[in-house]
């Protein structure tokens, strides 16, 4: 996790990203995730190609990430922290705070088939390279 460029002054906070600067990638894509239930989990997939920048941009949520290097878990909890996650990256976003808002930037528009939805799958996956 990484902490963003923030500007300060009596006016109030300014945060900023730069594609191919802060964000290692040029952003194809851009959404947000919104209204999660605090009982619900988000993501629990991996991507074969695309980037992702994890923002909350307001609230908390936790955020579970697995690689060839094992599992790590993270809050994010500040709109001045980011959390990169790298292609094949698992990752389980879940404990949603009321009205927290998560913004997702990804290097790739959405493709279905790059996908893979299940932890088994993945873990294959990452064996074999």
């Amino acid at each position: 996790m990484n902490h963003l460029h923030t500007y300060e002054d009596v006016r109030g906070k300014l945060t900023l990203l730069r594609s191919g600067l802060d964000v290692p990638f040029d952003v194809k894509r851009i959404y947000w995730i919104y209204d999660v239930p605090s009982e619900q989990n988000r993501g629990r997939h991996a991507n074969h190609i695309t980037w992702q920048y994890l923002v909350a941009v307001k609230g908390s949520l936790r955020v579970t990430i697995e690689d060839r290097d094992g599992r790590r878990d993270y809050c994010l909890q500040s709109p001045d922290e980011g959390l990169l996650v790298p292609p094949m990256t698992w990752n389980e976003l879940y404990d949603f705070s009321e009205g927290a808002v998560l913004l997702v930037l990804a290097s790739h528009d959405y493709e279905p088939e790059t996908y893979i939805n299940s932890l088994d799958e993945f873990r294959k996956l990452i064996a074999e390279k």
